[in-house]
């Protein structure tokens, strides 16, 4: 049972009742979990594609204080899929128009605006007036200051992420779990951006309410959050999985089958001169390039009961590691226990190739 974050604050008055029935009624939620929301403080980062939805959602389940931090302003380019704001929002800041739609949601909510870009400087005393903070950014250099800031002050962040019809999301809390240096060492290189390659609107509604619902079910000690594992969502095809992360604490051997590699961290193991892992290329025969060495099994086949032998610990990729799941379940299924994935797939390992010096040939 998962221990609440947050103690039960003041006791419900009728019109509170009223409001959140709905949530009352829920098993194991009750007066109790709503108590312990109206005494919550969460600090959004982003009040973007999923720190708008998240808010959203956070208000109208009654968490009692919301930050929000964002320096941007508001541009036309955002209405597709920020959905705090409206037309007549265009040009002011995002956090003066994602609190009044928080307030016209909630008035009961009390909302703190921090119309600053996050940085080492102030990401300490931001983070240290939250129980818990939720990561919407959109850039790996505040996705790793804010882990690393919620980290040293024992916060659990709640991260998520999309690009094109795919979104990810996990929980990291120091020892309680995987951090998010475990799942990005380091940094992708030429990763491409929502600017550059696109981003599917409905997608952020769905990453960003997950994301209200991992920082609630902290909150009120209710189910089980994302503590050690990364939960993918596939828009396109209106696919859910899921992976255990390796290097969370409470996850063993039996409660890992599949675990994520990045490429960088890949590429680091292919270099050591013993245990090297088989590298599976579950594209289909027609799809070019690829890792060398590695063995071409499709996904079809995989589908279709034919299980290649394999032998040893086994990393599985795809073009974008989104069939790659699905293949790595098939191939622990079929009875190889070290099954990995790799994130990102071919183009995360092709972004992650070392750069030749300018000048060299």
């Amino acid at each position: 049972m998962l221990t609440p974050l947050v103690g039960p604050g003041a006791e419900l008055d009728d019109e509170a009742i009223e409001r959140y029935s709905r949530q009352l009624f829920l098993p194991g939620f009750g007066v109790d979990g709503q108590r312990r929301l109206r005494n919550a403080r969460v600090l959004v980062v982003g009040a973007g594609g999923l720190g708008a939805p998240a808010l959203l959602g956070l208000a109208s389940a009654g968490v009692g204080v919301l930050g929000i931090v964002d320096s941007d302003r508001v541009e036309l380019g955002n209405l597709q899929r920020q959905f705090a704001h409206r037309l007549r929002d265009v040009g002011k800041r995002k956090t003066r128009s994602a609190s009044r739609a928080v307030r016209a949601l909630n008035p009961g909510v009390v909302v703190r605006e921090h119309p600053v870009r996050l940085t080492s400087a102030n990401a300490s005393g931001i983070l240290a007036e939250y129980d818990l903070v939720i990561d919407g950014s959109d850039n790996f250099a505040t996705r790793y200051l804010v882990a690393d800031t919620a980290e040293q002050l024992g916060l659990p962040s709640v991260w998520g992420s999309v690009l094109r019809f795919e979104g990810q999301l996990s929980v990291f809390w120091g020892a309680h779990g995987a951090r998010y240096r475990d799942l990005y060492p380091d940094a992708p290189r030429g990763a491409p951006s929502c600017g550059t390659a696109g981003v599917f609107g409905p997608l952020c509604a769905v990453i960003g309410a997950q994301m209200a619902a991992e920082a609630i079910k902290l909150i009120t000690g209710t189910g089980r959050v994302l503590l050690g594992r990364v939960g993918v969502f596939d828009a396109l095809h209106g696919e859910w999985r899921g992976f255990a992360l390796e290097g969370a604490s409470e996850a063993s051997a039996e409660t890992r089958p599949v675990g994520i590699v990045t490429a960088s961290a890949l590429r680091h193991e292919l270099a050591e001169a013993d245990g090297n892992p088989t590298l599976v290329d579950v594209r289909e025969s027609g799809e070019p390039g690829g890792i060398a060495g590695a063995v071409r099994v499709p996904l079809s086949a995989l589908q279709a009961g034919s299980v290649a032998a394999l032998d040893g610990e086994i990393v599985v990729y795809c073009a974008r590691g989104i069939r790659s799941g699905p293949a790595a379940e098939l191939l622990r299924r079929a009875g190889h226990a070290r099954v990995r994935t790799l994130a990102g797939g071919l183009a995360a390992w092709e972004a992650s190739a070392p750069r030749r010096p300018e000048g060299l040939a």
